[in-house]
């Protein structure tokens, strides 16, 4: 049985939370951090317990959640930590925020012990901004320390990446995924189908969950298997709007990754669908395929795992659906 953990607490990184307390408790924390790892598995949140655990009034290393500071971390309202996004419209961060940073740090904490600059997603820090950033980072001051948060930590400058510890976090257990999603009023029994196709991502997992995302993915799910099995319409012959989005790209090839893998397992007649709902329309497009077509559901496999990586390296959402299409389309040969 999992023990119930604080609320602002990450489920599942606990190994990340000693690391951070070790440091904290020996005043060893460094100047600049890269929390790495899959989106939705607590990365932000292990920033701001950072945060805490350096700030609270009460304790030396494990934050108690109730002080005027933790309270103030929590509530996003604390004057010493600093939150840099893009902003709203806007794809990358500009030179301009991380000047307004810079400025801020020149002076001391406000009421705080030390400062926290939280960055994310850090991946989408333009080129300026990130040549500006470094600057700061070869030589952070005192009362400050960074937190980079990415999930594709090889979007960003080499050098940037040399001049911060690397704090890893990993997929979340299918326990802790359970511990999440009854939080947030799930109902999820240990082997849910869900728990597997969300990858170990909290993101996901909400994501999937809803009602909402339950007919979209419907509607992605028909897509990719009218693809498969030859009967897209003409009106499909050009790229759908959303395919020109990059998140909507994302949940695509993922849906896209679920449904050729349970089409190849049911082809192959190695186990059952484990699909989230009835897959009554997937058993009738394996149906339609012939055996020689496992092969090239391989390699269609092998072509969404790298359009994937495209992805995350900014390339073109909408070249990648065209390109993926045309692997789709021949599966069936």
């Amino acid at each position: 049985m999992m023990e119930k953990p604080e609320p602002f607490l990450p489920v599942g990184q606990t190994a990340v939370i000693h690391l951070i307390q070790r440091m904290v408790l020996s005043d060893r924390a460094g100047g600049s951090y890269l929390f790495i790892g899959p989106k939705g598995v607590g990365k932000t949140m292990a920033a701001r317990f950072f945060a805490m655990a350096v700030n609270c009034l009460a304790t030396s290393s494990r934050p108690c959640g109730h002080c005027e500071a933790c309270v103030k971390i929590l509530e996003n309202v604390h004057p010493d930590l600093l939150t840099l996004s893009p902003e709203p419209k806007k794809q990358t961060i500009s030179i301009e925020q991380i000047r307004q940073i810079q400025e801020t740090l020149a002076f001391a904490p406000y009421e705080g012990k030390r400062r926290l600059v939280i960055i994310e997603p850090a991946d989408r820090l333009g080129p300026e901004a990130a040549n500006a950033l470094l600057l700061t980072l070869e030589a952070p001051p005192a009362h400050t320390i960074f937190i980079l948060v990415t999930a594709t930590p090889y979007a960003l400058l080499d050098t940037i990446r040399s001049r911060c510890q690397i704090i890893r976090f990993s997929p979340l257990t299918q326990e802790a995924l359970l511990e999440v999603g009854r939080h947030h009023g799930l109902s999820l029994a240990p082997g849910d189908p869900l728990l597997e196709q969300c990858q170990g991502s909290v993101t996901h997992l909400l994501r999937l969950a809803s009602p909402d995302q339950l007919s979209h993915d419907d509607e992605m799910e028909k897509l990719i298997v009218d693809f498969l099995t030859g009967n897209a319409s003409r009106g499909l012959i050009e790229t759908p709007k959303w395919a020109k989005q990059r998140t909507a790209m994302e949940e695509f090839l993922e849906q896209a990754l679920w449904v050729v893998r349970n089409m190849w397992i049911s082809l192959e007649g190695k186990g059952k669908n484990h699909g989230k709902r009835d897959r009554g329309a997937l058993g009738e497009a394996v149906s339609r395929l012939k055996p020689e077509a496992s092969e090239r559901l391989i390699h269609l496999l092998e072509t969404i795992l790298e359009a994937m990586e495209d992805l995350k390296h900014n390339g073109s959402p909408e070249l990648i659906f065209d390109m993926l299409r045309l692997e789709m389309e021949a599966v069936r040969g």
